[in-house]
């Protein structure tokens, strides 16, 4: 299925280097813990160019809210995730250091890598044995944790296949306490991928990942249910073991991704119920190709900034964005010839705008962009 979608001003990065060391979900039964890594760079990561969290900063960059990160547990070697972890400790399988960097870890000195919601804090609650397998009872067992131990958004990083009353009592006790859940859409299960627990479970945000390019990470997910789609295949990140940097590809990182914005959010927007966060966060969406929803992009790629800024009038289904919120289509690129057609075409344009600005006012400004 094609998808085309709109994306942010300007170039977008290659994806995570090739020699950066790969962090997996899971270890095999006997592999060693991950290693530290000794890659280390400032180029921007595409996630982070396509995505630009820094145009939220100034609004609200997470502080004053703490995400429990459900996962392998959390490394906090890195000097990007020093002093901002909660029920720190080790990390075997690595999964659940990148997730919390991705959401909450600190802009590096120079450029390059960042969390997506600097300022918040993380609260590790492991799930999982040491190579990163886990149980729904494992998982209801951390969503309480999480709750009794005031998270205001809970990423369930790690999941399972097969539903559980245990775990959607839980996850109702969550979303019922006002808490933002999100969670992976599917998991691989042998070449296919099937749906993912919690993330089936009605109030959970389901989250699907998205290529560099563009189109979805997975392009079959029948019977799947996708809320948000973000970035989640060659994503750049920490790992266990110091400030090295590492990448993964998978629907968990890229649910981090909307755990952060959502962090953005109820930092910005304190009184916001859980509900009306998720909306939020769906409605300034960059919307898919005809600007409805997809099976495979939800209501579309997070927009962190637009998620922050955005004024949405009350019971509509459409978001009016704030100035600082507005989005343009990516340039396309040209060749020579074709720019200095374009710059002709310009320049005789502006003449006759002079010509015609005489007799006529022009507007008083222009609208912002928007798809959709």
């Amino acid at each position: 299925m094609a998808v085309t979608l709109a994306l942010p001003l300007g170039a977008v990065p290659a994806p995570a280097a090739p020699e950066m060391p790969p962090i997996t979900q899971s270890l095999n039964e006997n592999q060693a813990c991950r290693t530290a890594s000794t890659v280390d760079t400032n180029d921007l990561p595409w996630a982070q160019a396509r995505l630009r969290p820094e145009r939220a900063w100034a609004h609200a960059d997470g502080s004053g809210v703490t995400v429990a990160v459900l996962d392998t547990g959390v490394d906090t070697s890195s000097p990007a995730l020093s002093g901002k972890v909660a029920g720190a400790g080790t990390d075997c399988a690595g999964h659940g250091t990148f997730v919390a960097g991705i959401v909450a870890a600190t802009p590096r000195p120079g450029g390059g890598f960042s969390g997506i919601a600097p300022g918040a804090r993380v609260l590790s609650v492991p799930v999982t044995d040491r190579i990163g397998g886990t149980t729904a009872h494992s998982l209801a067992t951390g969503i309480r944790t999480a709750l009794a131990a005031g998270a205001r958004i809970v990423q369930v990083s790690a999941a399972v296949v097969e539903p559980s009353p245990e775990l959607a009592d839980a996850v109702a006790g969550a979303v019922t306490s006002g808490a933002v859940v999100v969670a992976p859409a599917a998991v691989a299960a042998g070449q296919k991928p099937v749906a993912a627990y919690p993330a089936a479970y009605p109030g959970v945000v389901s989250v699907a990942a998205i290529t560099p390019q563009g189109p979805p990470m997975r392009t079959d997910l029948p019977g799947i249910r996708v809320d948000l789609a973000a970035p989640g295949a060659a994503i750049t990140g920490l790992g266990p073991g110091g400030n090295g940097l590492f990448t993964a590809s998978d629907d968990a990182v890229a649910a981090a991704m909307v755990s952060g914005a959502a962090a953005l959010v109820r930092s910005y927007r304190p009184a916001l119920s859980g509900p009306e966060t998720v909306r939020r966060l769906k409605e300034t969406a960059y919307p898919p190709a005809g600007g409805v929803p997809d099976p495979l992009l939800g209501t579309g790629v997070v927009d962190p900034a637009a998620a922050v800024t955005a004024e949405l009038p009350p019971g509509t289904a459409k978001a009016e964005a704030a100035p600082a919120a507005v989005r343009m289509p990516a340039p396309a690129e040209h060749g020579p010839e074709v720019l200095a057609g374009i710059v002709a075409a310009v320049a005789g344009t502006i003449i006759a705008l002079v010509a015609i600005g005489a007799v006529v006012v022009p507007r008083a400004r222009r609208r912002g962009w928007r798809a959709g």
